[in-house]
């Protein structure tokens, strides 16, 4: 080999190596579920990936910001996701929905379909279609396997709302409950007290419905239009993450619902506090970090 070639085979050889270990601690930490909730602003998004290499997006938050967050949480080479959950069309959870959307290929989207006369769900809708993406119109009771012992059971809406136009567009909240060995996470969206008595009163008519959850993604970013104490109970989590943005003009997280979360004994993780927030789970015991 000529001495020209020399420095450039041994750089080679160096970027070779390194994506190697990469890949194989990449893999390695991936035989646990893990949740990234992401310090996104005032919004939401969580992203979920399964043992195995399944991956769950869970909304995108207000703005393309969510790129760079998935673009330092996925491998370098990794530019799909399984699924998209948008829970429902407000600005704070979809806009950077549309970023992933145009920039990942996605294999299926569960969203509840209601209809909303915005811009971007109107962008939502065009780029589904001219990518010919899978959707499912989400609806209580629907379960999907991840994995083989991880599977994620949609809790609401509790109808079809399809192409419907709804006075609060919270009542067609998508929530869903993961579940991974014998633990698992509600995710509640920006669900309110009223779905929150709804999924309360079909758990005690359903022996299929469990509510009961380690760990909660509470509803409304900390709004005192959620979060009821009877609601809380019936879950009975260990943990809860709020998900707002920094001295946010709504006031969210509400203190009479932190005094509530106190009172029960919940460990809070706020995003508006310590930035991202990290689980890894073995299917038995949770570690949280930043």
């Amino acid at each position: 080999m000529s001495k020209k070639l020399q420095p450039i085979f041994l750089l080679a050889l160096m970027v070779l190596v390194a994506v190697i270990w990469y890949t194989v601690f990449y893999f390695e930490e991936h035989q646990n579920l893990l949740v990234t909730f992401f310090d996104i602003g005032q919004g939401d998004a969580a992203l979920v990936e399964i043992p195995g290499g399944n991956q769950i997006l869970i909304d995108g938050g207000p703005s393309s910001q969510i790129l760079s967050k998935i673009g330092k949480t996925l491998p370098f080479w990794d530019r799909s996701i399984d699924l998209l959950i948008l829970t429902h069309p407000h600005a704070d959870h979809l806009d950077g929905l549309l970023e992933i959307l145009k920039r990942y290929e996605i294999d299926m989207v569960i969203e509840s379909g209601v209809d909303h006369s915005i811009p971007e769900y109107k962008e939502w809708q065009d780029l589904l279609e001219d990518k010919k993406t899978k959707v499912i119109i989400a609806k209580a009771g629907q379960k999907v396997k991840l994995g083989r012992s991880t599977e994620l059971q949609i809790l609401s809406p509790f109808k079809n709302f399809t192409s419907q136009t709804v006075k609060n567009i919270h009542e067609a909240v998508v929530t869903a409950r993961l579940k991974h060995n014998q633990n698992s996470i509600l995710f509640m969206g920006d669900a309110e007290k009223s779905t929150e008595y709804r999924l309360l009163f079909e758990s005690l008519n359903s022996k299929f419905l469990i509510l009961d959850s380690s760990v909660l993604k509470v509803g409304h970013h900390g709004s005192k239009t959620s979060s009821a104490e009877e609601f809380l109970k019936a879950i009975s989590p260990k943990y809860a993450i709020i998900s707002a943005g920094r001295k946010n003009r709504y006031g969210h997280p509400h203190q009479e619902v932190l005094d509530r979360f106190e009172k029960l004994g919940i460990k809070i993780f706020r995003t508006d506090l310590v930035g991202d927030v990290h689980l890894i789970s073995d299917g038995i015991s949770y570690v949280f970090g930043k």
